[in-house]
């Protein structure tokens, strides 16, 4: 399996933001932090960046988080950039590997 930095990955789902009817799919894990506990993986096959939502602005860390839309259940979501296991993207849609700890 392909292995991605977590920079690169996210520099290209930027790129795709710009092409109309683009998107990839997108496998992180999910965390609750009220509670303190993951709970287990998300899979989303159709992702699309968005900009954050006007009562999100002030609470999200750009650094930090990662908005996107679930195109198939037209829904805004956010995770963790940190918490990204996976993503592939056009024309492939091959799974990559993301590690965050390597430039």
């Amino acid at each position: 399996m392909q292995i991605i930095s977590g920079y690169e990955a996210i520099a290209r789902m930027r790129q795709l933001r710009n092409e109309p009817g683009s998107y990839f799919k997108l496998i992180h894990l999910t965390y609750n932090a009220t509670k303190d506990q993951c709970n287990g993986m998300r899979i989303v096959p159709n992702a699309r960046l968005r900009k954050a939502l006007p009562d999100e602005v002030f609470q999200l860390d750009s650094d930090l988080y990662l908005p996107y839309t679930d195109l198939d259940l037209k829904e805004p979501r956010m995770c963790f950039k940190k918490l990204i296991r996976f993503v592939a993207f056009p024309p492939d849609f091959k799974l990559m590997k993301v590690n965050h700890f390597t430039s």
